[in-house]
């Protein structure tokens, strides 16, 4: 009988952290209890995850009435308006009070938080944005940089990955959020760096949610207190716009604040192609491209946050030339 009842003990004692598991990671979110039923205790994430939730940054996903489902989805891809409203949530932001003054130019839930990265000249966020798509590592190491404030001047890719050159897109963010250890390379099963990144690959929920609680620990929270400034708020700014007719750029030459949004505008027979100097290889300000063909009427804008003289061409017919000068 003894030895019964202590093999019962002994496998209900192996069953209570599988039953732990199987519940799911625990948070308060607006004084109720939320159980992520696919967050696993035992996760390398699910602390990221609740300390993220228990900040306001994340909630998990909604049904169709606006009811929490219980899932995160830590597998799953994320999107670039994911990536967004933890980004700007996470870095402390009123993406209201900036919606209310900015308008994002979007009708999609993740519209406030646009409004804040065209306030605040984000990375990767512009007219163009398909809000939905899976975002890059790179572009969401872009993301939360711009959110975050990091400087990047002066930063260029080391030989820290072997995948991440001086060329690759958004490299400078990848360099200051590894160097701030708020992100980190890939490793292989016995967690060994592998010397690898992936700029160009998806990224999931749950990494994000780990990025995000790194750069509050790193960072803190700039954004909060930060209002948007009157001229943000107003209207297109016809003196930060480049026409582009069969004759060229007008004017070639424009001077702007750091932080201004230039608009690229076509009114001309034929397409337009921003792209940033030398061509065909647009390396001097990584971003700055249209990356499509714009038609008669058609806008590219494109937010200058790096001090400096910035070249660019026409991609489509390249003897067309201008320069933006950030003050």
């Amino acid at each position: 009988m003894n030895r019964f009842i202590s093999s019962t003990a002994m496998a209900a004692a192996m069953l209570l952290p599988l039953v732990a598991n199987a519940m799911g990671v625990q948070a308060i979110i607006d004084g109720k209890t939320v159980v992520f039923i696919d967050v696993a205790q035992s996760a390398w994430y699910a602390t990221y995850v609740r300390d993220a939730a228990e900040a306001g940054i994340v909630n998990g996903y909604k049904d169709s009435r606006g009811m929490l489902t219980g899932k995160f989805g830590p597998g799953n891809d994320i999107t670039i308006g994911e990536a967004l409203k933890i980004a700007v949530e996470g870095a402390g932001y009123d993406e209201d009070l900036f919606a209310s003054k900015i308008q994002s130019g979007f009708q999609h839930w993740a519209s406030p938080y646009v409004s804040v990265a065209k306030g605040e000249g984000f990375l990767v966020i512009n007219a163009r944005t398909r809000l939905d798509k899976a975002a890059t590592r790179a572009e969401v190491s872009a993301i939360f940089t711009s959110a975050f404030g990091v400087n990047l001047e002066g930063l260029s890719s080391d030989t820290r990955y072997t995948d991440v050159e001086s060329s690759t897109e958004f490299a400078a963010s990848i360099e200051a959020l590894s160097r701030d250890t708020v992100v980190s390379g890939d490793t292989d099963i016995e967690g060994r760096a592998t010397g690898t990144f992936r700029p160009t690959q998806n990224i999931n929920r749950a990494e994000v949610a780990k990025i995000v609680m790194q750069a509050r620990a790193a960072y803190g929270t700039p954004g909060e207190g930060r209002e948007p400034s009157e001229e943000q708020g107003g209207t297109e700014n016809e003196e930060n716009m480049v026409t582009y007719t069969d004759d060229g750029f007008s004017p070639t030459i424009l001077r702007v604040k750091k932080g201004d949004t230039v608009t690229f505008k076509n009114m001309s027979t034929t397409g337009l192609w921003v792209a940033s100097n030398p061509h065909p290889e647009h390396t001097s300000l990584l971003g700055f491209d249209s990356d499509r063909t714009l038609i008669n009427g058609e806008t590219y804008m494109y937010t200058f946050t790096q001090i400096g003289s910035w070249s660019y061409h026409n991609h489509l017919n390249s003897r067309f030339q201008g320069t933006i000068v950030v003050e």
